[in-house]
């Protein structure tokens, strides 16, 4: 007869071993081990995630069909080609490396084919001016060319650049009228650092209005040296805080051997020129895994642009200034608004330089817009899928990303026979 003891402690004993066995399997499936049958033995596999904006894309591997966005797949280390299409769409593609047991991200935004335009203003509008926090552009409505009721639209305007119930457009806000006493039409607009207030002036008076008090104004005619002032502070005050989120070595060399242009929306990537020739030093050691496998340059140049990444600690080439063609000076029609060249802001990054103003960040914050000669361009800050959104008409070099991402904002005049006046447009990428 068979001890029972015995018996009873094998069983609980082969039970462990399995339990313990098939989570070993388990652990191993889910870190990319996978059996190889030609050759008997478990080998390690990467994985790749893929992702879309819009979903439903196709995911090519090597011109291979692989699967759809948004899934993830296993597949042996290695270099490969990915593709990611969809009809009606501008095809992403990238070169990525695959490591084993190490999950590798493909996300591609992208963009339509043959983007729609539509209007959001009518009436003619001159000096749009876009918010420091990307949310709102202000702009005017003159006045000589709009008769009867509607000669009372003619002002200063607020448009918030979100969208609203329904996801249908947010009306846009009348903040001033015209006013005998003061030449709204012909005034100089300034954001506040936290935008919410703008300045206007004609270089006599000077008059704030505040975005959650339209229809109102106060007078600093005689004190907007001081609000100009404090305004300064406050922005040299935030542009050092959002530096200060970087690393020692990083901030050492954005201060001595850079021009910083421009921080991406979610203030981890810094766009910048470089003034002198520098090495940027590896402030993540060991480098992570599974990051970019685009090639960084670390060795930067004077008068060329890049792209430090601080999730991943790398650095891009992004652009010589010399490779591409700006717009040229849009002609201005006799009688209408010439608008004055800003005045350099001093700063950590210069908010007032209009050198690099045809480089905009888009909100997804791993893309950079140009505004270049006769099309506007979107790239990912690693150089890589450069692609033309819009070719046409626009004016004064203006462009605004919705906050959404969903489309873009830009000046154009399509009927010029009708009237001499632009009006803004969006560039609808959704």
């Amino acid at each position: 007869m068979k001890n029972p003891k015995l018996w009873s402690f094998l069983i609980s004993f082969v039970t462990v071993c399995s339990i313990l066995a098939a989570s070993l399997l388990v652990i191993a499936y889910g870190r990319g081990y996978r059996l190889d049958l030609s050759k008997t033995s478990i080998k390690p596999t990467g994985l790749i995630s893929a992702t879309s904006d819009p979903i439903g894309a196709q995911v090519l591997v090597d011109g291979n069909l692989k699967t759809a966005t948004n899934n993830s797949f296993s597949i042996d280390p290695g270099w490969y080609t990915i593709t990611i299409s969809k009809e009606g769409y501008i095809s992403w593609q990238k070169k990525i490396r695959v490591q084993g047991e190490v999950v590798t991200r493909a996300d591609a935004f992208l963009f339509p084919t043959n983007p729609s335009l539509s209007p959001l203003t009518t009436l003619g509008v001159t000096n749009p001016i876009l918010s420091p926090d990307g949310s709102r552009v202000a702009y005017i409505i003159p006045t000589d060319h709009l008769d009867g009721t509607l000669a009372k639209k003619a002002g200063l305007w607020v448009y918030e650049l979100s969208e609203g119930p329904l996801g249908r457009n947010r009306d846009p806000v009348q903040l001033g009228e015209i006013d005998p006493n003061f030449d709204i039409i012909n005034a100089r607009l300034t954001w506040s650092p936290d935008s919410s207030e703008i300045l206007a002036n004609n270089g006599i008076i000077y008059r704030l209005y505040q975005i959650n008090r339209p229809g109102t104004f106060t007078d600093v005619s005689t004190s907007y040296a001081p609000l100009l002032s404090d305004w300064q502070d406050e922005r040299i005050t935030k542009d050092s805080q959002k530096l200060q989120a970087f690393k020692q070595p990083i901030i050492d060399i954005a201060t001595s051997s850079a021009k910083i242009i421009s921080l991406s929306p979610d203030e981890t990537k810094i766009l910048y020129e470089a003034t002198a020739s520098a090495t940027i030093p590896q402030v993540t050691k060991p480098a992570l895994i599974g990051t970019n496998s685009t090639p960084e340059q670390r060795t930067i140049q004077p008068g060329k642009i890049y792209v430090y990444d601080s999730k991943e600690d790398k650095n891009y080439f992004f652009l010589d200034p010399k490779e591409v063609k700006l717009p040229k000076p849009t002609p201005t029609p006799t009688g209408r608004y010439v608008r004055p060249t800003p005045t350099p802001t001093p700063g950590i990054y210069n908010a007032g330089d209009t050198t690099f103003s045809y480089i905009h960040w888009f909100p997804t914050s791993r893309h950079l817009v140009l505004t270049l000669d006769g099309k506007i361009d979107v790239m990912e800050y690693d150089r890589t899928n450069w692609v033309t959104v819009y070719s046409g008409p626009f004016e004064d070099s203006f462009l605004a990303p919705w906050t959404s991402g969903s489309r873009i904002i830009i000046l154009t005049n399509l009927n010029p026979n009708a009237t001499t006046l632009p009006n803004l447009y969006t560039v609808n990428l959704r």
